[in-house]
């Protein structure tokens, strides 16, 4: 990194009115306890390391006999959130755990926006590994919940004593592990992100520890660090789930291995944000390292998937190790509809992917209306419908299972236009334009950086906005057009600025 470059970074930053709200206490590379855990409780535990290498080969047998993929297309996980504060500022919001929620069901189903950036070497191998969460409706003694608990504490905070899983210690019981993932919010004194204990321990202290500030994704996440964007969680799940770090188990160099066999070999962790082909264990005819799987050390925005291998492994977890979620009834009360679009703001003669985000209990039949659209109706789960004329248009989703339904009904969801923005010059250094069609109705346009804060922002009067990037780093930005109704469009910049003798 240039000298200049590093300038242009900080003073973005610190100018970042987001910068001046929240702060972290300088986490700069991932830091996981998972392993440190298991060490701690294997020395303490004389019976678990035997337990959990059953585990592993009860699942490496069901995948060897094909029998790894659950019977049902989709599990959805019960998930209680346990926060544990003694400040304010550790008692995060519900918008923030419900924003964690939304990036573990895009991740875990490969959703997240960030799968255009996965290299092409990976896109082959990347997995909609078929699990969702859902937040409990119903707590252990069946009653009704939020599927959020909140516990003051005395502690100033904790380490990997698990004291923050017994209420006596100024924690939280464990609600039954075979019924919920539980998963702890709290502030980690010891430096690490998050930890997980592997499937086959102890049921009281079973689940996932978080660090408060790694909730949720920006700007429900007002944290100004490379960790805000609720991965963490997506990688310690995946621990609870069964996988190991892509580098292997015993941190052996290339000859280790996390067991998976379309992982490629990697010698240790990758950290920042990787561009390019890394060889550390020359790998390269199997793409070289897989620095953008969810189970290495690399920043949030730089990780985006996994693998078909890892889907299959954790789908055998669960139906080996946790197979009370299979049968878990805490998110089936009531049924709700809900459900998204791939891209809600398009151009005429567009097809639109149709999903169906529902939860609660599973529904069995699907009835969609698309105004507008072609077709005008249908009963998959998941349509494709095109649009032809300019317009905006309402999607309704009635979903049903035996006598029970919800219906959700999003009117002018879709926004049809009869032509698209214009981001030029792009490359740019010094400005560039943003060029609107005539019935795009903006509320603001703002560039934002690859942490996701804003550097610049600007109201059109007609339908040009001219943008200055003088001062800017060099690298990738994103110009987010924000119109009256809500809808957001995304167009990515790159700011080439001329090199400096």
């Amino acid at each position: 990194m240039s000298k200049l470059f590093y300038l242009f970074f900080l003073l973005g930053v610190l100018n970042s009115p987001l910068a001046w709200a929240q702060s972290t206490t300088g986490v700069a590379t991932r830091t996981c306890g998972t392993a440190q855990l298991r060490e701690k409780l294997t020395r303490q535990q004389p019976g678990l390391k035997l337990r959990q290498e059953r585990v592993r080969k009860v699942a490496d047998d069901l995948l060897l006999a094909g029998r790894a993929r659950l019977k049902q297309p989709v599990i959805q996980i019960p998930v209680v959130f346990h926060v544990i504060y003694h400040t304010p500022e550790e008692n995060i919001s519900d918008e923030q755990i419900q924003s964690q929620l939304q990036v573990l069901n895009e991740d875990y189903r490969r959703r997240n926006a960030d799968t255009v950036n996965t290299l092409p070497a990976f896109k082959k191998l990347a997995a909609d590994t078929g699990i969702q969460f859902c937040l409990a409706t119903i707590d252990p003694t069946g009653k009704p919940t939020t599927g959020i608990t909140r516990t003051y504490t005395d502690s100033l905070g904790f380490t990997t004593d698990e004291a923050m899983k017994f209420t006596a210690k100024g924690g939280h019981n464990a609600w039954d592990a075979n019924q919920y993932l539980n998963i702890w919010v709290c502030n980690i004194q010891n430096g690490f992100l998050g930890y997980a204990q592997f499937p086959g321990g102890d049921p009281a202290i079973d689940g996932v520890v978080l660090w408060y500030q790694t909730i949720g994704k920006f700007p429900a996440n007002p944290y100004v660090s490379v960790f805000n964007q609720g991965r963490t969680a997506t990688h310690e799940i995946g621990h609870w789930l069964g996988l190991e770090h892509i580098w292997g188990i015993k941190d052996f160099g290339c000859e280790d291995s996390d067991g998976i066999t379309d992982t490629p070999p990697q010698d240790n962790a990758n950290s920042g944000c990787p561009t390019g082909t890394i060889n550390s264990c020359n790998n390269s005819l199997q793409g070289g390292d897989m620095y953008q799987n969810f189970m290495d050390y690399t920043d949030d925005a730089c990780m985006n998937l996994f693998t078909q291998g890892q889907s299959a492994y954790m789908q055998a977890i669960v139906s080996s190790a946790r197979p009370g979620l299979l049968s878990a009834v805490t998110c089936a009360n009531p049924i709700r509809a809900d459900f998204s679009a791939a891209d809600s703001v398009v151009v005429t003669g567009s097809t639109v992917q149709f999903y169906d985000n529902s939860i609660g209990l599973r529904a069995t039949d699907w009835q969609w209306s698309f105004a507008g659209g072609t077709p005008a109706s249908s009963s998959v789960q998941n349509p494709a419908v095109n649009y032809s004329k300019p317009g905006r248009y309402t999607v309704t989703l009635t979903v049903k299972n035996g006598p029970l339904s919800d219906t959700q009904s999003k009117t002018a969801y879709i926004f049809v236009t009869a032509g698209e923005p214009r981001i030029y010059p792009n490359p740019a250094h010094q400005f560039t334009n943003v060029e609107l069609p005539a019935d795009y109705e903006v509320e603001n346009i703002l560039l934002l950086n690859s942490l996701g804060q804003i550097i610049r922002s600007g109201v059109p009067k007609n339908a040009l906005l001219r943008m200055n990037l003088e001062g800017l780093a060099s690298g990738i930005y994103y110009t987010k057009i924000i119109l009256t109704n809500g809808r957001v469009v995304t167009k990515k910049l790159l700011v080439l600025q001329e090199q400096t003798q």
